[in-house]
């Protein structure tokens, strides 16, 4: 319970991301500039493999119901898909998760010029001496 609670009072620092993605399924967030992807999961029974309605309490996915309406089992795995289909959408729920792309975005480069390149001749640049 108190690991519960000090996670509500965790994730109220963060930002949220309502107002991303509404249309798209990646983008970045209009509220704190962070890039998002929509992914989406579904729940299933471990004992029959029946897909199981899913929410998100407390940060996590969980079933809708506790126990399976099929076998009775209160046991669950997450199955993250791809892309969600009509079938599914009862089912699915999806998180927007933060990519980080810094090392993308501003890759290191390094860029070496000939000493009697065409540009510094064009330039008008002179070659450094060597001392």
């Amino acid at each position: 319970m108190k690991n519960k609670i000090l996670k509500f009072f965790l994730n109220k620092q963060k930002c949220k991301h309502k107002n991303a993605l509404l249309t798209a399924n990646e983008g970045y967030c209009p509220d704190c500039g962070e890039y998002l992807v929509k992914s989406y999961y579904i729940v299933r029974c471990s004992c029959c493999d029946i897909k199981r309605e899913a929410k998100i309490s407390w940060g996590e996915i969980v079933p809708s119901e506790k126990y399976c309406s099929n076998c009775g089992s209160d046991k669950f795995y997450i199955e993250k898909l791809e892309s969600i289909n009509l079938i599914d959408a009862n089912y699915a729920v999806y998180l927007k998760e933060s990519i980080c792309q810094t090392a993308e975005m501003h890759p290191e480069f390094q860029v070496w010029v000939d000493e009697n390149s065409k540009e510094q001749k064009l330039l008008g640049l002179k070659p450094k001496q060597a001392t």
